[in-house]
């Protein structure tokens, strides 16, 4: 999945209902950071807030044991393009475990730290009352209250967007939903909406959709061999003990796999009773 490359582009205008739920500010601008080297960095977002302080904050899916020094390091490159501004780090994690790396550097002769929040902490309603669509998006990701509800909100503001750019949207969608696993949840919810997208026009949501439908057959054919199974045992079974059969037996067949289905049709053979058929 995409996770890094979605979040650090998700935005396109400034998430001011984010930064006023991080900072307690909106931001005032956008600032432009970034290395002017061989060695390229690119932070996810760097603002200066209504108070002239710098905030950079960094999306993080995943357990980085150099996040510290990472974050050290755009620090010192923000503190080059802005010497005299206070400058505010924090790491926004979305991953699915507990955050579990290290926050500070310490050395004999430096101490640098950040903070971490986990995305978790913010209640998704109040990403989804922004007018900002990117936050809508981010919803997915924070506390949820009703998973179904949450999906169903966002698209319906995907609904309201034109073709291609709704295409893009969903595919955002489907990709931070991945991270909450939720994928299925949001393809299902997809199906229910009154709304056309071109999937056939967006190359990801093109794989998604036939990856979608091979399972689909797949799980047609296993639910399609189950049953057969069961039905060929039932004529078994009626035939050896009477076409009147107690309730339990249907209901160890109807919750049976195919391989226990097999294991019985083959018991029935030698069997004196029904309780011996099922045995374990």
């Amino acid at each position: 999945m995409k996770y890094d490359a979605t979040l650090k582009g998700i935005f396109q205008t400034l998430p001011q209902r984010l930064l006023l739920l991080l900072t307690g500010q909106e931001a005032a601008d956008l600032l432009p950071v970034e290395y002017a080297s061989v060695k390229r960095r690119l932070p996810d977002l760097v603002v200066r807030l209504r108070d002239e302080s710098i905030f950079h904050l960094e999306f993080q899916s995943g357990h980085d044991p150099d996040m510290a020094w990472r974050m050290l390091e755009y620090f010192l490159l923000i503190r080059g393009q802005y010497p005299t501004a206070r400058i505010v780090q924090q790491v926004l994690y979305v991953g699915a475990d507990p955050p579990a790396f290290a926050t500070e550097v310490e050395e004999i002769d430096l101490r640098f730290r950040y903070t971490v929040r986990d995305i978790r902490e913010i209640d998704c309603q109040k990403m989804l009352e922004s007018p900002c669509l990117e936050e809508n998006l981010l919803a997915i990701l924070c506390r949820l209250q009703d998973d179904r509800q949450t999906i169903r909100t966002i698209l319906a503001r995907i609904a309201l967007m034109a073709p291609k750019a709704r295409a893009d949207a969903l595919e955002k969608l489907v990709i931070l939903a991945g991270l909450r696993r939720l994928g299925t949840a949001v393809r299902e919810e997809v199906k229910e909406m009154p709304i056309t997208i071109d999937v056939m026009e967006n190359e990801f949501l093109r794989d998604i959709l036939i990856k979608g439908r091979l399972e689909g057959r797949q799980e047609g054919r296993q639910e399609g061999r189950q049953e057969g199974k069961a039905e060929l045992l039932l004529r078994q079974l009626r035939q050896c003990f009477g076409p009147l059969l107690p309730g339990w037996v249907n209901e160890r067949i109807t919750a049976a796999d195919v391989a226990a289905l097999e294991t019985w049709g083959d018991r029935v053979l030698t069997a004196r009773s029904l309780e011996e058929v099922f045995a374990k």
